[in-house]
C-alpha cells in the first residue's frame, strides 16, 4: 500500500503524521510511506533521522501575512498543485492523508483531482483554515477533540483522538533523586517568552535551588543564554536547543511547563504528566487556549495565559507544586484519563477500509 502524508512545518502537524506512519509500518512493514512537505519545515530535519522519506513541494503559508505576502502565497498554489500531482503519480499513491496547515492543501487537492482517496486529520479543537477548506472535499475527517466536530460534515467525520509517536514511555522509569524535575519545552522551535519568564523566575526559586532541577528545550536562539543563566545562579539544568528523545525527558519529569499544542497535550496525557500550560497567544483561532482549557477542566493542568506570564507567576506555580506532591499525583492521574493510545490505530484502520473500498491498498487489519 502506498501512503502519502501531506503536512509538516511544525511539530504539531508533523508528529501526528509520524505516529500514523509508524502504525502503518507496524501493521505492514512493506507499506510504502512518503511525506510531502517543504524544505523549510521541521520535516526536512526530523524525517531523515527516522528513516521516513520526504519529497518537497513549492508552497508557502497564507495565514498571518500582509496583503502583499498573501498574494505571493496564492501565486505559489498552481505550481504546488502541479508538483503535488506529479509526486502522487510517481508514488502511485493509494491514499493521501493531510495533516493540516498550508502544506496539506496541494496534496489533498491534487489527490481529489486524480481520484485518489483523501483524508485529513485535525489536531486542534478549533480547525485551521486549510482543514476547514479541505473538509469539504475530503473523504474522511479525523478529529482529536469533539469540539471540532461542528466544523465538518458529520457523515464523514470520525473521532480518532490524537495520534502519538511510538515510544517506550510505559516502560521508562521516572528518575527520582529527591529533587523536583521540571521539563520546560516551548514546542519544536522553543518559546522565547517562556524562556524569558523562566530565567526571571530563578531568583524566586532560590530557596528550593537544591531540591529542584531542570530539563529545558529552548530553541536555537536562546540556548546559550539560558544555559548561562542557570549556571550563573547555581541551578542544576540540562539545556538543549532541540530534543529528539522527548519521552526520555517525560520519564524524568515530575512536572512539565509547555505550550498547549495538541501533540504535546496528547503526549502529556499518555505519559501521565501534570503540567503548567502556557498557550501560544497568536495561534490560529486561539486554539491552544481552547486545548489547554480542556485539560484544566479535568484538573490535569494549571493554566498561565500569556498576559499573566512573568517570572513571579511562573515561580509561584512551580513552588505550589513543589510543596504539594499529592496534588501533582492527582493531576497525573487526571492526565492519564485523557490519553487516547489507540488514535493512530483508528486512523490507519479507517484509511485501509477506505483505500480497499476505492480499489487501492490491501485492506489489512
Amino acid at each position: 500500500m502506498n501512503i502519502v502524508l501531506a503536512g509538516g512545518g511544525t511539530g504539531g502537524h508533523l508528529f501526528p503524521g509520524v505516529a500514523i506512519a509508524q502504525e502503518f509500518l507496524r501493521r505492514d512493514p512493506a507499506a510504502n510511506i512518503l511525506f510531502m512537505g517543504t524544505d523549510a519545515g521541521l520535516e526536512s530535519r526530523v524525517l531523515p533521522g527516522l528513516g521516513l522519506a520526504l519529497e518537497t513541494v513549492p508552497v508557502s503559508g497564507f495565514t498571518g501575512k500582509d496583503m502583499v505576502q498573501k498574494m505571493g502565497s496564492l501565486l505559489t498554489v498552481p505550481r504546488a498543485l502541479l508538483s503535488a500531482a506529479k509526486c502522487l503519480r510517481r508514488h502511485k499513491a493509494d491514499l493521501v492523508l493531510g495533516l493540516g496547515g498550508y502544506i496539506s492543501f496541494p496534496g489533498i487537492a491534487a489527490a481529489k483531482a486524480l481520484g485518489i482517496p483523501a483524508v485529513i486529520h485535525e489536531q486542534n479543537s478549533v480547525p485551521g483554515l486549510s482543514n476547514r477548506m479541505l473538509g469539504a472535499i475530503a473523504d474522511r475527517i479525523f478529529i482529536s477533540y469533539e469540539e471540532s466536530r461542528p466544523f465538518f460534515n458529520a457523515r464523514k467525520t470520525v473521532f480518532s483522538g490524537m495520534p502519538v509517536r511510538m515510544s517506550q514511555h510505559a516502560a521508562a522509569p521516572e528518575a527520582d533523586d529527591g529533587r523536583l524535575c521540571v521539563f520546560i519545552c516551548g514546542g519544536s522551535q522553543g518559546a522565547h517568552a517562556i524562556n524569558e519568564a523562566m530565567m526571571k523566575a530563578l531568583p524566586d526559586l532560590e530557596n528550593v535551588k537544591h531540591s529542584i532541577r531542570f530539563i529545558h528545550q529552548t530553541g536555537a536562539k536562546d540556548a546559550a543564554l539560558v544555559a548561562q543563566e542557570y549556571e550563573k545562579r547555581g541551578f542544576a539544568a540540562s539545556v538543549s536547543a532541540f530534543i529528539n528523545d522527548m519521552y526520555g525527558c517525560y520519564a524524568q519529569a515530575h512536572v512539565v511547563v509547555s505550550r498547549a499544542g495538541a501533540s504535546t497535550l496528547a503526549e502529556l496525557a499518555l505519559c501521565g504528566k501534570p503540567s503548567i500550560l502556557i498557550p501560544y497567544p497568536y495561534a490560529a483561532h486561539n486554539h491552544q487556549e481552547h486545548n489547554a482549557r480542556a485539560f484544566v477542566a479535568k484538573n490535569a493542568a494549571l493554566l498561565l495565559l500569556a498576559r499573566e506570564l512573568n517570572g513571579r507567576s511562573l515561580a509561584q506555580a512551580l513552588l505550589a507544586l513543589h510543596a504539594d506532591r499529592k496534588k501533582m499525583a492527582a493531576m497525573a492521574s487526571q492526565a492519564r484519563l485523557l490519553a487516547q493510545p489507540d488514535a493512530a490505530g483508528c486512523v490507519v484502520e479507517e484509511c485501509c477500509r477506505l483505500a480497499a473500498a476505492k480499489g487501492g491498498g490491501h485492506g489489512y487489519n
